[in-house]
């Protein structure tokens, strides 16, 4: 007998959060949308006009080849450096990464709203924030704080 539970059968948000515990140094935060899992994940999944008005650092994003929830994506940043990422796209879950960074999402109804996670990882040698409190790691969740208050903006405007 296989006892073995499969991934779709994991929380999203514990899926994420052991994701976090597997990459040293990334930045976790999440929040309680007040929108709609649908209308949260919407913008989610959208990444080509999304991403950009969340995003500070995203400029552009291209989805290049789709098969099924299996996307590659060309990102571009804001100063113009574009990055090839291999994405898991699917209702709850977004992984994205590429040879520097990994970025991932994961939603789950909380009755009428949403608990959003995000996380960001660099995987390139350069500093990373720090313990709980540096000044790096502080930076980062701010980001990514302002950046869950953007996305909850875009899901409770309808993503206009």
């Amino acid at each position: 007998m296989n006892d073995a539970v499969a991934s779709e059968d994991i929380d999203p948000i514990d899926r994420l959060a052991i994701l976090a515990g597997a990459l040293p140094g990334a930045v976790v935060r999440q929040r309680q949308i007040t929108a709609p899992f649908d209308a949260v994940w919407r913008v989610i999944a959208d990444l080509e006009q999304a991403t950009p008005r969340y995003e500070p650092g995203v400029a552009q994003v291209r989805v290049i080849e789709r098969h099924g929830q299996f996307l590659r994506v060309l990102v571009e940043d804001a100063a113009g450096h574009e990055e090839m990422m291999d994405a898991k796209l699917r209702p709850g879950w977004c992984l994205m990464q590429s040879a520097t960074v990994v970025v991932a999402f994961a939603a789950r109804p909380l009755g009428s709203h949403t608990l959003l996670a995000h996380l960001e990882h660099r995987r390139v040698r350069t500093p990373q924030p720090g313990q709980s409190g540096s000044p790096g790691r502080r930076a980062a969740e701010a980001k990514i704080d302002q950046e869950l208050e953007a996305i909850e903006r875009l899901a409770t405007q309808g993503g206009n």
